[in-house]
């Protein structure tokens, strides 16, 4: 498989998989604390990831050991801050608050791309942005724009867009992930370090405020958060970056209030309308213009040169 259609489907994996992360950080808002919730969910994901860690631990503890600066950053940034700052979101905003915020992720992988990388921004990738923006747009407000204006912004939209400004420095940052690593070992190692960084907030947090309510809810969100969310979704989004870099990797994440409207039809029995239909035609086919031209193009000129 080509390495940009293979990165192309881990992207949208990982984003099927993230978007069941918002309808958990709401479910349980008041039933776990935001750090315990993040804490207990990168445990369980550390866990899962240390048996494809260790077949590499040899050759990984020296890197890990040279880049611990880079790898520290990586976990604070995706592991610490990014989830606890959507859980805690979750606790003080609306769905619909926290669907048209964080998608603006991209935009902030698009703009330090070119303030960093100089990566420049074409009109291929200017045009899919405004198609997935109005695609996006469709599936929130759903046809009636008023909605849109009648969007009223609390204190929780403010976590959610420290959320989204921590999730595009995460990805643009993971370019510059050592190639000798493995993906295990980086994985593996900024789970523990991102858990370990909550540490602190997680004591402040079990004196004051109420223990959590154990129950199956509680266990089910940590299992799916763990282990989708976090163990699988960030294995998939690594490899996707490093097959297809952060800019094209972060148009994809624009899929993220799609699959939530289709998480909302089969969890919350919604209907799907014309509005559905037609920011799923606008996110896709903004997603093609801003990311597969250009692997299609490198597939002809490849069968071309043989």
């Amino acid at each position: 498989m080509n390495p940009v259609i293979k990165g192309f489907f881990c992207a949208l994996c990982a984003t099927a998989l993230w978007s069941g992360n918002f309808i958990v950080s709401r479910a349980l808002a008041h039933a776990i604390p935001p750090v315990q919730l993040n804490f207990w969910r990168w445990m369980l994901a550390f866990c899962c990831i240390l048996p494809f860690m260790l077949p590499h631990w040899q050759q990984d503890k020296i890197l890990l050991v040279r880049h611990w600066k880079y790898l520290s950053l990586m976990a604070l940034l995706g592991i610490s801050l990014l989830n606890t700052l959507v859980y805690k979101a979750g606790q003080s905003t609306e769905g619909l608050n926290m669907a048209l915020l964080f998608p603006t992720a991209p935009m902030i992988i698009m703009l330090f791309s070119r303030i960093l990388y100089k990566e420049p921004i074409t009109p291929r990738r200017l045009l899919g942005l405004l198609l997935v923006v109005a695609g996006v747009l469709a599936v929130i407000s759903r046809g009636e724009w008023q909605r849109l204006a009648a969007v009223h912004f609390a204190a929780g939209d403010f976590w959610t867009l420290a959320g989204a400004l921590a999730f595009g420095l995460y990805s643009l940052l993971l370019r510059q992930k050592p190639q000798e690593l493995s993906m295990a070992g980086f994985n593996g190692i900024t789970f523990v370090l991102g858990a370990a960084f909550t540490l602190p907030a997680l004591a402040l947090e079990m004196y004051t405020l109420p223990a959590p309510t154990w129950d199956s809810s509680v266990l089910i969100g940590i299992a799916y958060t763990g282990i989708g969310c976090s163990f699988a979704a960030y294995w998939l989004w690594t490899s996707a970056i490093a097959a297809m870099g952060p800019v094209r990797t972060g148009f994809v994440y624009y899929c993220m209030p799609l699959f939530a409207a289709i998480a909302a039809v089969i969890v919350l029995r919604e209907t799907i309308t014309f509005a559905h239909l037609g920011g799923a035609t606008g996110i896709i086919g903004g997603i093609v213009v801003a990311t597969l031209p250009p692997a299609l193009s490198k597939l002809k000129k490849g069968a071309q040169a043989q």
